[in-house]
């Protein structure tokens, strides 16, 4: 009798098991993959080929270079936020070069409306900053030099 006891209370275990294992693994499936999130945006072309529930792309847009002089670092942050930092900071190491142009893509972190930009020149100028610019009105920011007024733009569309 002991035995027959402790068999059925073998097989219980271990159905139980099973069904939280089985329910583990199917959660588990359902989750969305966020093992990009680690930043508020990305820029790179592969990253978010299709927008995706994990996608805010109501923010995303295009930035061109259009100033004749590469951009070392450029900043995209919450308007409201005093301060640059370098989590801001979306080129991480590459060159902006004149011509060139990106495509910034906000993951779900990212849901101010209002957004701050700063880009840094590669040949030392003094930064240039555009404040508080609606993003979700937005498509595409181009910028551009004017050597006789020495004045930087942003061309918004």
């Amino acid at each position: 009798m002991r035995k027959l006891i402790f068999l059925l209370a073998v097989s219980v275990v271990g159905v139980t098991c099973v069904w939280l294992t089985a329910n583990i693994s199917s959660a588990a499936a359902d989750k969305p993959d966020t093992s990009w999130t680690s930043n508020i945006w990305d820029t790179s072309a592969a990253a978010l080929p299709t927008p995706t529930p994990d996608s805010n792309p109501e923010l995303d847009f295009t930035i061109v270079n259009k100033t004749g002089y590469p951009i070392k670092k450029l900043y995209i942050g919450v308007a409201s936020s005093k301060d640059w930092a370098d989590d801001d900071e979306v080129l991480k190491g590459r060159k902006f070069a004149d011509g060139a142009s990106y495509d910034i893509k906000f993951q779900p972190k990212a849901m101010a409306k209002k957004w701050d930009i700063m880009v840094e020149w590669a040949d030392g100028s003094a930064n240039d900053e555009w404040l508080n610019l609606n993003l979700t009105k937005i498509e595409k920011i181009t910028l551009k030099y004017n050597k006789a007024k020495d004045e930087t733009t942003a061309e918004i569309q």
